[in-house]
């Protein structure tokens, strides 16, 4: 450039060497500086597009797209990729044109084909979709990416409820693959997306070797899509006895309300012996022990029930304890909102700078908690629901901000990012860091200084949690949770986010807590992990939305 600093050409080349770096702030201006040398390349204007378009800027790129084909309308390459970035901004039907027009040029480009198919599946006309892929020549394909689509192909069959054909094309992957294990992994996903409780995929998952680097990934995938008595069966070494298991089950299901309700308890009490409201608090209490005796009842019951069945009918056994806790989570959901209506109506009476009114606010405030909790509760087995609406990130803390002690710990705040708008559910990212507090108080309840810190920030791109590079500016909501209490030994560090395991002392945790609050991150294409050496430490990431970069 120095030699010849009028050369679009080494410009253009230079933005694309750039771009492969993931230099893209650098490329992108490169890519400018060529169009203003030469404004009518359509070489640069497809590079330029392709570029946006791994950024996920897909307007951005259909422009610059569109003006390549203004000046070459017959270019396989910029139709192909034009209707893929179509297909990205879900303009299915123009995608399709597009991607037929590039096929008409060159109907043996296999990145076209394999791209077209996937449009094709998302619109759900999968013997479409299957005929573009079989027309892609494996031979002449790499070993990589003719298994990419073997496995695209067995699913397709899949879908369309022909499990022996698709279990074809995943032997023919598996047994062409230089990476077994990654393969049987890959299959198994496939399966899965469609059909949850596949013995087929649980069958390839089990022949992921114990020592296998690929192991957790798939204990992982069978933890989240067995059936029932399948998990049963699966962590029956654990203990002496399957019963016991289901006990445990029992056990993570029920803590957490009973947790909630005592928590409920023990704030409506001290109103009580606080308040002049006497007759219109002692309903209140009056009615939360009402709640904690019919939970008790019910499971008095449920426990009944399951004696009467055999231990090995787990498929009996789980229906019971799913529908009891599905009826007693809606029968507490429908008393706190009776509850919860009496004490607005309490406070209503009350002047806001009367002593026990902030006591009020806060029983109300785990009103709404403990019903956002029950509703997670049901949702491990329904999909939790994200509900979304923008929020300034200072709101996740104003619980703490107004009250940094709690209990025997303190609580230290450092939000780098008060007045960053989120486009997300605030109520799950605070549940999760409330039951992380709850955690930290339970496990170090005989540390009279625990001191608890949370720090928010926005991070680009942050390094190492996904495994990949992640292509573009994404932007991150990240928050750390420290404590200096006791900490994760490094041999429960591997499966605290599993379901029915627990660290707490002699066994008396849920068990679910840090797997809603995993289940709930995934949800939100977050991710969540535990990194402490002195003291607990996790780490949050929550991607912000590609319109809030």
């Amino acid at each position: 450039m120095k030699i010849s600093p009028s050369n679009a050409i080494i410009f253009s080349q230079y933005a694309c060497t750039l771009a492969k770096l993931g230099q893209y702030e650098k490329a992108i201006d490169y890519f400018k500086k060529s169009l203003k040398i030469n404004p009518n390349d359509a070489i640069t204007f497809l590079q330029f597009a392709r570029t946006l378009a791994e950024l996920e800027q897909h307007e951005k790129a259909i422009d610059y797209f569109e003006k390549s084909l203004k000046i070459n309308s017959d270019d396989a390459i910029t139709l192909g990729c034009y209707a893929n970035t179509l297909a990205e901004l879900k303009k299915y039907k123009q995608a399709i044109e597009y991607f037929e027009q590039s096929l008409k040029i060159n109907p043996n480009d296999a990145t076209t084909l394999f791209k077209y198919a996937r449009t094709l599946e998302k619109c759900e006309e999968y013997l479409q979709a299957i005929d573009q892929l079989e027309k892609i020549d494996l031979i002449k394909s790499t070993l990589y990416h003719a298994n990419v689509i073997r496995i695209n192909l067995g699913r397709l069959y899949y879908k369309l409820h022909d499990a022996k054909k698709g279990e074809q094309y995943f032997q023919e992957a598996i047994e062409h693959s230089d990476d077994k294990e990654r393969t049987l992994l890959y299959s198994a996903r496939s399966i899965l997306a469609t059909n949850p409780y596949s013995d087929a995929a649980i069958e390839k998952l089990k022949q992921v070797e114990e020592n296998s680097p690929r192991y957790a990934q798939a204990m992982e995938m069978l933890t989240l899509n067995l059936r029932g008595e399948e998990y049963f069966e699966m962590v029956k070494t654990d203990t002496l006895d399957g019963l016991t298991d289901t006990e445990m089950l029992n056990r993570a299901m029920y803590h957490k309300i009973a947790n909630e309700i005592s928590i409920l308890k023990g704030i409506a009490y001290r109103l009580l012996r606080q308040s002049q409201q006497s007759e219109l608090l002692k309903g209140i209490v009056q009615d939360i022990e009402e709640v904690f005796t019919e939970v008790d009842r019910r499971r008095a019951v449920q426990k009944e029930e399951i004696k009467s069945i055999p231990e090995e009918d787990y498929s009996r056994i789980l229906i019971i304890i799913s529908t009891t806790a599905h009826d007693i989570s809606d029968f507490v959901n429908n008393q706190l909102a009776i509850i919860e209506s009496k004490t607005r109506r309490a406070m209503r009476k009350l002047n806001v700078g009367n002593l026990s009114y902030p006591q009020f606010e806060k029983l109300l405030a785990q009103l709404e908690f403990t019903q956002m909790a029950l509703s997670d509760l049901k949702a491990i087995n329904e999909g939790i629901k994200i509900k979304r609406h923008r929020f300034q990130i200072k709101h996740l803390f104003t619980k703490w901000r107004e009250n940094p002690r709690i209990d025997h710990a303190r609580i230290i705040l450092d939000v780098k990012n008060s007045d960053s708008e989120f486009n997300g559910d605030a109520e799950k990212i605070k549940s999760a860091l409330n039951e992380l507090v709850e955690n930290s108080l339970k496990h170090n309840a005989d540390q009279p200084d625990l001191t608890i810190h949370i720090t928010s920030q926005d991070v680009v791109n942050p390094a190492g949690i996904w495994g990949r590079t992640i292509p573009g500016e994404k932007r991150y909501l990240f928050i750390e949770f420290l404590d200096n209490g006791k900490g994760v030994s490094p041999h429960q560090k591997d499966w605290i986010f599993q379901p029915l395991k627990t660290t707490s002392p002699e066994g008396k945790g849920s068990g679910l807590g840090l797997f809603i609050i995993r289940k709930t991150l995934i949800q939100m294409n977050g991710y969540i992990r535990e990194t402490g050496i002195n003291g607990a430490k996790f780490e949050l990431y929550i991607p912000y939305d590609q319109g809030d970069l």
